[in-house]
């Protein structure tokens, strides 16, 4: 991973966060990156950082409340098997999409009994431009066994042959400072962008 301090699009609450294929993203400054299940500052990561790292699930970021809790968090995690390309996704049916967000439903809402979770609501999936990139956009609201607490959560899939990835954030919608972390979480899908 290769994080640069800013960039023309970024102010002084983020940094961009520069992953493996291309891809990068604006994270807050006060997220704190998970690494090697560790907890540690983004401006400690990014002087800690040498050499770039090409793994299937290269980056994990949460915030943090004054309890320690998470309330908020983002990850992606690549598919370097996948064969079918952007072009594809572009030109996919409205009923090929309808067949996808049935399978994810499924397999989601097995993950979610192995937690002792459920989803609380289903708002489907949608193909959606973000910066010149046609995605997959999946959307819910899920319960959590182990956290003890309801979460939006966005699934942001680009589907680009090996360089394959979904960003997922999520955040808890019932806190008083859930429209904070929407407009947080927001931006940080926003600024999803991919480079040649």
């Amino acid at each position: 991973l290769i994080i640069t301090n800013f960039t023309a699009n970024a102010d002084s609450n983020y940094k961009t966060v520069n992953l493996p294929k291309g891809v990068s993203i604006d994270v807050p400054t006060n997220w704190q990156v998970i690494s090697d299940n560790q907890r540690i500052t983004l401006d400690a990561y990014v002087e800690t950082l040498y050499e770039p790292i090409d793994s299937d699930f290269p980056f994990a970021a949460n915030y943090y409340n004054d309890y320690g809790e998470v309330d908020a968090l983002l990850n992606i995690r690549y598919y370097p098997w996948i064969e079918i390309n952007q072009q594809d996704v572009i030109n996919a049916t409205s009923d090929e999409v309808k067949y996808l967000d049935s399978v994810l439903y499924e397999n989601i809402s097995l993950s979610m009994k192995a937690v002792d979770g459920k989803i609380l609501s289903w708002n489907g999936t949608t193909k959606e431009y973000i910066n010149g990139v046609m995605t997959l956009l999946t959307e819910y609201r899920r319960y959590s066994g182990i956290s003890k607490s309801d979460a939006r959560v966005r699934l942001v899939r680009v589907i680009n042959g090996n360089k394959s990835f979904t960003l997922t954030v999520s955040y808890d919608d019932t806190l008083q400072s859930s429209f904070m972390l929407k407009g947080i979480t927001n931006r940080i899908i926003e600024s999803l962008s991919l480079s040649n």
